[in-house]
């Protein structure tokens, strides 16, 4: 391309060449990945061509490749067609330093590639499908797994782009047909694996969101023990009300750890579906309200029995502790076991005969 098309074509570029001075760099948030494989294309096609403008399409091409970056990530795999202005590419966007333990990368796949597969619908089809797996793969999968997957994907889409360069972008039907086919077999081989890899990154994920809700669950009562000397809401003799606070945090905080061994015991059966495709976001918050709800049973089983509303009558002071605690463990442990209770403390209120008489 000869220096004065390429200015006709772009005459932004001429006016920066005459005036580098006066040339800033392109802001993060106004640069697509259609710009920079159209940047790419030019500064491809000013290579081939003697005369042209190699340095200003080169120049282009790196601003515009920087302010990509700096918005998603660096660029760790990527194809870029010879034919037509498209491409296909990889960001990952590191986590800081002190949290990768806990926080992964995040990692993009950026597609722009309709006016090579214009004149190849099949392919096109594959494409987007490729895009359409990655986003599962980046809401659901985490680390390891997420990069094969999010690798594999690339691969697949980078041989399709090149099968098309090497048709001229306008292959046969029929090929086009086989080439779309075979690779479409190989994102189900993706795809397989990403559902494989969901159910064991949910399961970690939905660990790591109990162990925070736990946490919480603990620092909570910590809190209670260490202001409930300078609070008094009761007019009760303080060793009393010691003691009754000291049964209701053993029952809550039994709860909470029943919740926890529960659900490991069932996730070492495999008898724990955890809904992976949800995302790691949610699949971690419903981690973390487990211990809580669990907590809350403990509490409820420590009141009702504490106030007799069944009829039921507690061991002596000294070992009162470990009834409640033990229970609370129970109600936290198995739901089956607080619906029951719930349900007695509905027919003992009345309010089982007025859900009958409803």
């Amino acid at each position: 391309m000869s220096t004065w098309l390429a200015n006709i074509l772009h005459p932004e570029r001429s006016v920066a060449s005459a005036e580098p001075e006066t040339r800033h760099p392109r802001e993060a948030d106004q640069v697509r990945f259609s710009d920079l494989a159209w940047d790419h294309f030019q500064w491809e096609r000013c290579r081939e061509e003697p005369t042209a403008d190699l340095r200003d399409c080169e120049d282009r091409y790196r601003e515009t490749r920087a302010a990509f970056e700096a918005r998603h990530g660096e660029i760790v795999d990527e194809y870029w067609s010879i034919t037509e202005p498209s491409g296909v590419a990889l960001t990952r966007r590191k986590a800081p330093l002190l949290l990768r333990p806990f926080i992964d990368d995040v990692r993009r796949f950026h597609r722009a590639t309709d006016w090579v597969t214009r004149d190849a619908p099949p392919i096109a089809d594959v494409l987007f499908a490729c895009e359409a797996l990655a986003i599962q793969v980046t809401e659901a999968l985490r680390f390891t797994s997420e990069s094969v997957a999010m690798r594999r994907i690339v691969a697949v889409a980078s041989h399709l782009l090149g099968c098309l360069d090497k048709a001229g972008g306008k292959p046969e039907p029929g090929k086009a047909q086989l080439i779309a086919d075979d690779q479409q077999a190989e994102l189900d081989k993706i795809e397989a694996y990403y559902h494989e890899a969901g159910v064991q990154t949910g399961r970690t994920v939905y660990m790591q969101g109990m162990l925070i809700g736990l946490a919480a669950v603990m620092a909570l009562a910590a809190l209670v023990v260490v202001l409930a000397p300078h609070v008094h809401l009761f007019s009760v003799h303080p060793v009393k009300r010691d003691q009754v606070l000291r049964t209701l945090l053993v029952a809550y905080a039994s709860g909470a750890v029943g919740a926890f061994v529960s659900v490991l015991q069932r996730m070492a059966s495999d008898k724990y579906d955890v809904h992976y495709d949800l995302g790691k976001r949610t699949v971690l918050m419903l981690g973390t309200y487990r211990p809580v709800l669990g907590a809350v049973f403990g509490v409820f089983t420590y009141l009702v029995l504490a106030s007799e509303l069944l009829q039921t009558t507690a061991p002596t002071a000294g070992r009162a502790i470990y009834y409640y605690g033990a229970l609370a463990f129970v109600a936290g442990f198995s739901e089956r076991f607080t619906r029951v209770l719930v349900k007695s403390v509905s027919s003992a209120t009345g309010g089982g005969e007025a859900s009958s008489a409803a």
